[in-house]
């Protein structure tokens, strides 16, 4: 079965590296968290009751409809203790907090929010609107109608002006101080993580109603490996990316992909190896374009005139088309035109080559379990263990449950949340 996916931390506009995935994060620390308690007088630091909270996650979360995400106009008031981390960049630009009903996002537009929201740290939300600013916007990212689809993620954020997604980041630091304060630094508790089985996952149309665990940071014990791997790759960072002949699923096999993710000199190494060239070009059921490897050539002088017109006419561009392809390995040169062309998939993704993210299959019981890490994590490139690879042995793990269109994902905070079983 085909699997498609969209990062469950999700975009307000076009990322032109790697689908909706994430950008670097920068992990700069900061050596003195405490400093900024007394820095100002608009310091969002607060003191426990300062801030009334009267209203739970699961009871905000209740207040969303599928399909109908919406501008918060009450007086409404969340708190929670962070339970993620962007610091090892496996999050961006979002984290998470918990109360005792449940977990959501919350979309900040920043980088290195592990500096001001610590994990532990308790985070209070004033989801309606305040002086100079709007309330924020209730919705979901992930959401899928039909028999092939179920529930996203509930999240905070703003009003996404491009309308394709139902919440967009807060980035201005205005409405971020007029919304979201921070307990005291000193003032860490970090949620344990709860152990729950195959029959206490969520289902495809589950909220935080009927489970309470979705957005929590939980463990799951004996997963094993389901023998597939998921990255959703883009020809062309300036088209849409939810143009069909703008996208390659790398899905259903392994595909010689053996680590969480891939940085992207991985990623790199994978394209000259020539391990994706099977991989064919468009959407389920919109097939009509070739392979990575083998492009038909009228898609080609279709969509890039100019190239396909200078690699059978132009030879020091046709040198230099080779040169990206396979590196130093002249000898795998092509000096034929319609043969050079139909390499031109190829050539795109290594011309706009990044870290990717990567989703590993593993199951639990009868349900499958998708891991999600980012090519701009720290530990990308970390080669998952042999042995769990050939399903000798299972491990467990420990990260944020969330779906998307109703499939379980796992988000990793960092990968020493992973656990071999002997």
């Amino acid at each position: 079965m085909k699997k498609t996916f969209i990062s469950i931390l999700s975009c307000a506009a076009v990322i032109l590296s790697s689908c909706e995935e994430w950008d670097p994060v920068l992990t700069l620390k900061n050596e003195d968290p405490e400093h900024y308690e007394n820095s100002t007088a608009d310091s969002q630091v607060v003191k426990e009751g300062q801030i009334q909270v009267n209203t739970t996650i699961a009871e905000l979360a209740a207040m969303y409809t599928n399909g109908k995400p919406f501008e918060i106009q009450d007086d409404i008031t969340i708190a929670g203790r962070v339970i993620t981390t962007d610091q090892p960049g496996n999050f961006y630009k979002s984290f998470y907090i918990q109360d005792e009903t449940g977990a959501i996002e919350i979309k900040i537009g920043k980088t290195s929010l592990y500096n001001d929201y610590a994990l532990g740290q308790k985070v209070y939300v004033k989801c309606g609107p305040q002086p100079g600013s709007k309330g924020l916007f209730l919705g979901s990212y992930g959401y899928k109608s039909g028999s092939y689809g179920g529930n996203g993620m509930v999240q905070l954020g703003c009003e996404d002006p491009t309308g394709d997604y139902e919440t967009s980041y807060i980035e201005d630091e205005y409405i971020i101080n007029k919304h979201i304060f921070r307990g005291s630094p000193k003032d860490i508790q970090i949620p344990a993580p709860e152990k729950i089985t195959a029959a206490q996952l969520p289902s495809a149309n589950s909220t935080l109603k009927t489970c309470k665990y979705i957005g929590q940071r939980v463990t799951l014990e004996g997963l094993k490996y389901g023998g597939q791997a998921f990255a959703l790759l883009y020809i062309n960072g300036n088209e849409s990316n939810k143009n069909s002949k703008n996208r390659v699923f790398l899905s259903d096999t392994p595909w010689n992909i053996s680590t969480w993710a891939m940085s992207k000199t991985n990623f790199l190494t994978h394209l000259r190896a020539g391990d994706w060239d099977e991989a064919q070009v468009g959407n389920s059921g919109d097939y009509n374009y070739g392979t990575v490897g083998s492009a038909k050539l009228s898609y080609v002088e279709e969509t890039d005139p100019a190239f396909f017109e200078n690699v059978h006419n132009d030879n020091d561009f046709k040198f230099s088309v080779n040169k990206l392809l396979f590196g130093d390995d002249m000898a795998s040169y092509i000096a034929d035109g319609d043969l050079l062309a139909a390499k031109w998939v190829r050539y795109c993704l290594v011309k706009n080559a990044n870290g990717y993210s990567v989703s590993q299959y593993f199951t639990m019981g009868g349900s499958e379990i998708q891991i999600r890490t980012s090519g701009f994590s720290k530990f990308a490139d970390k080669e998952i263990d042999e042995a769990v690879l050939a399903g000798a042995k299972t491990i467990t793990v420990t990260g944020v449950l969330s779906l998307y269109q109703g499939s379980i994902q796992l988000v990793l905070n960092n990968l020493d949340d992973v656990v071999i079983n002997e």
